[in-house]
Parts: C-alpha cells; structure tokens; sequence
C-alpha cells in the first residue's frame, strides 16, 4: 500500500463514522410498484447498507437456528478441505495448522489478505475457537476442516473474472493433492451473458464435474432479477442471507432485504437456499482494509462483525464439509440435494429464500441414510460451452490495469484477459485442467504457492489490478486520493458479495 494511501487510511474512522450515521437513517418506505405480488420490497438494494448492520449486536444463535450443536463434536469436518477463493488469509490463532497451502494470483505474491474479506470467509467455515476466552472464542461451522485460500485480489478487493477463472483452474488441477471437495466462491459480477456460454459459468461447472462442489453467495443488490454471476448456474449452490433477528426459533427469521432475488436471467429459480448472514463473527484481519474503514464492526483484538450473502454462502460451505466428512464418496449433486432437500421450511415460499434456511442437522441425518444417494447431476441445455465473451462476463465491473503496456492504468475491456493476453474462448473450452495442463498456463509463472504458512516462492510480477473510473470517480489514485464513494463499497467491492 503507498504511504500517501495509508496516511489518508488513518483519517478515515471518522470519516466512515459520519457515513454510518448516514446510512443508518431510515429510507422511505417502498412505493407501491416496488412491491411484489407477496408484498415484499422489488427496490435494489445499495450496497452501503450493509454498513448500518455494524452497530448491530453479533448473532450468537445461527449456529443453533441451523441446526449444529445437535451434531457433536465428532462433526467438524476433519479430513475435508475446503478452498476459499479470495483476498487471501491472515495468520489467526483459530486456524492453527490446517491451512494447507496459499495460494496467490495477484502481484502480492504471499497469500495474505490485505483486503479483510477473505479473513472473515475463512473463519466463518472453519475456525476453531482456539483464542482466549475474553476473546470471545468465536467458532466456524467446521473447526476440524482444513482450507486452502486462493487469493485474486489485493489491499483494494479488486479481480476480474479471468483472475477467477485461472484460480478455478488452478482449484481443479489440484483438488488431489490437496483433498478440496468444496469451493467457497463469494463473488459475483452483475454479467448478464446466458450460463449456457458465459466463461465463468463454463469454469464453475467444470469443477463441479470433476467433484467439487461450488457454493456461490447470491449478491446484495436485493432487487428481483439480481442474483450475480456465477450464482445465476443452474449447477452451483447458490446461497442467499437471511437474517434470524439473533434468535435460534425459526418464526422471527427473515430474508435479509439486501440479499438478491430471482429468477435468473435465464429463468432459473435462484437462490437455492437461505443461511445466517447479517452480524456473523468471524477473523479480524487486522490492519487490513476493511478493518481500518469499518471500526465499528470490530470485535476485541481478533474479531470482527461481517453481513451479506458472503457470510451465508460461507456457513453453507462449513455445512457442506460436514456432510462429504460423513459420507467421502458424497457427489457434489448427492451434496447439493442433501442441503437443498433438507432445508428448514420455516422461510418457504417468500422470495429470495429459495428451498428455506439451511439445516445442517436434518442433512446430516439424510446424509447418514442414503437419502439422496445417486442423485444426478443437474443436466439440460444450460451446460456452458465456454464460447461467450469474457468482456460480457465482466458486467459493468471494469478492473483497470496497464494491460496494453503502455505505462498508464485503463479498464479492462474488449476480449483480453487482466494480464492482457488475447482471450481466445475455443482455447480456453478446450484445454484440459490437469496440474500438467496448468504449467502451461499464462497465469502459472504468476502464482505463488506456499505449504501452510511458509514463505512463498517469488514469483513473476504483473501490474495488478484496480477499480473502474465509474466506481472510483476519478481516473486515478492520484487524481482521487480516496473518493468517499469507495467507503460506500468497501466491505464489498461490489464484487465481494459481504
């Protein structure tokens, strides 16, 4: 991070304190027309309301609204990996050893989240309470569960959907090795290409095809028609957040009114199924980003209060680690009906909660019996041929980096990848994802790779990626310093589905 950038950081509690307090008057109720047929708010959501949920109390009863301490200890997701596709990870007690690798796409090079985000999604599925109790000691939904952080952005959040694909790739190419059944993926661009050929749709579906299963967050843009891409995958699980008003009954529990509804563009009824979202506790990444803007959501030294469908589809992917810990030979399909089918109907047939909250419980149970064993695959016309433009798959989130090498930073645009190579879809359809396959990547000399957290290798630099002129109002840092439409944004990145 520049000096000058991180001088302006420390000015900006205050800052961000008088935007709370913004944020946190109320909003005009709906106008009739906002309203759907059942009476619930159609407005979209902005984004900078997910602030207003700092000041909340943190939720201390989803684990119990979900169903997990009837589980016992013994599930805890041991001997299951799960990969978080990321801003990285920070070192935390809670984590202990069971960071398997990092992994590194971006310039940084480390694996280390300088953003926040990655941090709390990490903690969220597997963090195991190890900390001092005047902490809080604060427990992820799998605390035996190993995870493998892929990282594809840096201190400001900012990816494109060719770093996410390439990191899919790398996920598939050494799911082996590393014993990844489960891909966490909280991301989501505002793309409307059709799944049947969008590149990222097409990347997401061939992992789930080798046997990982992907769980999406729906987005917070809280309108109909706005679940983001790759949630908009017919194969994916996609998650939406809800909200239990901090109890453990079912009758106060809501959907969160930021979180994204359906149907898809495509038609598709998404999200699948709701889980806890709004003031999920989770790791501090302290220092980062998110930590310095949003004080208000600290919580003791370690600890730090997150809201959005980020958070929910997190606790699914904990949910998930349990089930393949019970049955290994579990389908990412067999998975996905197991949680799907066993949902808890409480929030049935409001919109936006899909099949109702996840109950990890009542999946465990079908899970253990065979329930859903032999369940196929989601098939038909929707499986991606990888042939659409990966311009259209970016939506309106336009990363800016020197991609023509001419010395200055510009958007993102046209068919090239963030590190400005020609993006030739035929190539990219056909290649297979193989750990010999990904030597040959042009993202391999790029990524780093460290066991645990050891030192990583160095690794061939880029120029890095930052946000769009219409998101930063201004053409440059140094033209903008830090435009106050940034804190806005900042948990999410309007990427980061938190």
């Amino acid at each position: 991070m520049p000096d000058s950038l991180r001088a302006t950081l420390t000015a900006w509690p205050a800052i961000a304190a008088a935007a709370l307090l913004l944020i946190a008057t109320p909003a005009p109720p709906a106008a009739a027309d906002d309203r759907d047929d059942d009476g619930e708010d159609d407005a979209q959501v902005d984004e900078s309301d997910l602030e207003r949920y700092d000041a909340r109390s943190p939720d201390r009863a989803w684990q119990t609204a979900i169903g997990l301490e009837a589980l016992g200890e013994d599930a805890d997701g041991a001997g299951v990996t799960v990969a978080v596709l990321d801003t990285g990870v920070t070192r935390h007690p809670d984590l202990g050893s069971r960071v398997e690798a990092r992994v590194d796409l971006t310039p940084d090079g480390d694996g280390y989240d300088r953003y926040g985000h990655g941090t709390h999604m990490a903690g969220i599925v597997a963090g195991g309470a190890e900390e001092a109790e005047d902490d809080g000691g604060w427990t992820g939904v799998a605390p035996g569960t190993s995870i493998v952080p892929v990282k594809v952005a840096g201190w400001n959040g900012a990816t494109d959907v060719s770093a996410v694909v390439a990191a899919l790739e790398w996920i598939a190419a050494h799911r082996d090795r590393y014993g990844i059944r489960v891909v966490n993926l909280s991301y989501g661009t505002d793309g409307v290409q059709d799944p049947d050929v969008d590149p990222l749709n097409h990347a997401v579906q061939r992992l789930w095809r080798a046997g990982v299963l992907v769980v999406v967050g729906a987005g917070n843009r809280g309108a109909r028609e706005t679940i983001e891409k790759p949630g908009d995958d017919p194969f994916v699980l996609t998650v939406g957040a809800a909200d239990t008003k901090g109890t453990a009954r079912h009758d106060d529990d809501d959907v969160a009114p930021f979180s994204s509804r359906g149907p898809t563009r495509a038609g598709h009824a998404k999200p699948d199924l709701v889980a806890p979202g709004v003031s999920i506790v989770s790791h501090r990444a302290v220092g980062s980003t998110v930590d310095q803007v949003r004080p208000a959501a600290r919580l003791g030294e370690r600890y730090f209060k997150g809201t959005g469908t980020s958070q929910a589809a997190a606790v699914v992917s904990g949910v998930a680690a349990l089930l393949f810990q019970a049955d290994p030979a579990l389908t990412p399909a067999e998975a996905k009906a197991a949680l799907v089918g066993t949902a808890s109907p409480a929030l049935s047939g409001r919109r936006g909660a899909g099949a109702g909250m996840v109950d990890a419980a009542a999946a465990m149970l079908a899970v253990r019996a065979g329930g859903f064993a032999g369940r196929r695959p989601d098939a038909g016309p929707e499986q991606s041929t990888g042939l659409g433009r990966i311009d259209r798959s970016r939506g309106s989130f336009r990363p800016y980096t020197d991609w023509r090498r001419a010395g200055r930073p510009e958007p993102l645009k046209g068919e090239v990848d963030a590190l400005g190579r020609r993006w030739d879809a035929h190539e990219y359809a056909a290649r297979s994802w193989t750990p010999a396959t990904w030597l040959t990547s042009p993202w391999a000399p790029h990524t780093a790779v460290a066991d645990g957290w050891r030192a990583a290798a160095p690794v061939t630099a880029w120029s890095g990626l930052g946000w769009d002129e219409s998101s930063w109002t201004a053409k440059s840092w140094g033209d903008a310093g830090l435009p106050g439409d940034w804190i806005a944004k900042s948990w999410g990145s309007s990427q980061w589905n938190g």
